[in-house]
């Protein structure tokens, strides 16, 4: 297997006011960098219900990545930072490009863009967006929007005129990543050239969609796999289950409908890649994944079970010294810090 890189992924949950949400997963992140750490991602969720409204509601609030992560790359110096996704469907690839390449200027080259063919209707309609109705219509669009996102990155002229980004982008479009639900997409994104993002509610196991991706990766063609892991260090299991037990019945009744089926509350947290207990517990069960051989970068989420700043950091400072190490993961004692803010 490729070295393996880990990574901190957050969906900056809201947990009371979202601008302290926004300072805590800073230093969070920079902390992760202290700690060896080689990539912070965040997930992107634009708007959220009005309370009282029906249906369902994801709890994060950060509706634009890139501002967040210029925040984070003057704060930091050596940890990669990944979007996590922008969805294409809903942006102006243009627009996208230009704010991507001003990051990946101000942080010299640390940016990991991961894209996505996603948008939630009620999403699309408040940004006057139509998505259509047509399945193959929308994977065209999509299609026809990450060439033209990595042709604007590679210096290709703007919409047929004489224009051309600035700053200049280059190697970006070797950074992009897409968003892989099923065997399809990990099978096309290889064939592309660009890494994949497999979270923990996939149409179908993780490690089809990761195997596709690796039996289409042209030869020589480094791998780049992202794999969601969310892990909540613990005394024991039966501790952690129990402190998990509204996070994975709120998401596994989001996602019942393509998640394995699943009862008791232990199925549906295995259901969605939940792994807790003691660190060798969660190790143990990271390394039995049937996902795990193919990943090159294990993103670690340490959101679940948790409810304060201090329990995630307690988690993230023992998956860098007891849970990564036992999965065979080494910092690169090269590029440590010892303080990401002096």
């Amino acid at each position: 297997m490729t070295k393996l890189r880990i990574a901190v992924h957050s969906d900056l949950r809201e947990h009371g006011e979202q601008a302290a949400v926004y300072r805590e997963t800073l230093d969070l992140f920079g902390y992760a960098e202290e700690l060896g750490f080689d990539t912070a991602w965040v997930r992107s969720y634009k708007f959220r219900r009005r309370s009282g409204a029906p249906g369902f509601s994801f709890p994060g609030g950060l509706p634009s990545p890139l501002v967040f992560l210029s925040a984070l790359a003057a704060r930091t110096a050596r940890i990669r930072l990944g979007t996590a996704v922008v969805p294409l469907p809903l942006e102006n690839v243009v627009r996208v490009a230009e704010d991507a390449a001003v990051l990946d200027a101000l942080s010299h080259g640390r940016l990991e863009l991961g894209v996505s063919n996603g948008g939630q209707p009620a999403v699309a309609a408040a940004l006057g967006v139509d998505l259509g109705s047509d399945r193959d219509g929308k994977k065209a669009r999509y299609l026809e929007s990450l060439a033209a996102l990595a042709e604007v990155l590679d210096g290709g002229l703007v919409n047929g005129t004489d224009q051309e980004l600035n700053p200049p982008a280059p190697g970006l479009a070797g950074r992009i990543w897409e968003s892989a639900l099923t065997r399809q997409t990990g099978h096309d994104s290889a064939l592309r050239g660009n890494g994949v993002l497999i979270g923990t509610t996939q149409t179908v196991p993780a490690e089809v969609t990761a195997a596709a991706y690796h039996a289409a990766l042209p030869e020589g063609a480094p791998p780049r796999v992202g794999l969601v892991v969310h892990v909540h260090p613990a005394a024991d299991r039966r501790t952690a289950l129990s402190a998990l037990e509204a996070d994975v019945q709120t998401v596994y009744a989001w996602g019942k409908e393509w998640l394995p089926p699943a009862t008791t509350l232990e199925e549906k947290a295995a259901a969605i890649n939940v792994h807790y207990g003691r660190p060798e517990q969660i190790a143990e069960s990271i390394l039995a994944f049937p996902a795990f051989p193919y990943t090159t970068e294990l993103q670690f989420s340490v959101a679940y079970g948790t409810t304060s700043y201090a329990q995630r950091r307690a988690a993230v400072e023992a998956v860098a010294s007891e849970i990564a190490p036992a999965l065979g993961w080494k910092p690169d004692d090269r590029h440590r810090v010892t303080d990401s803010r002096a």
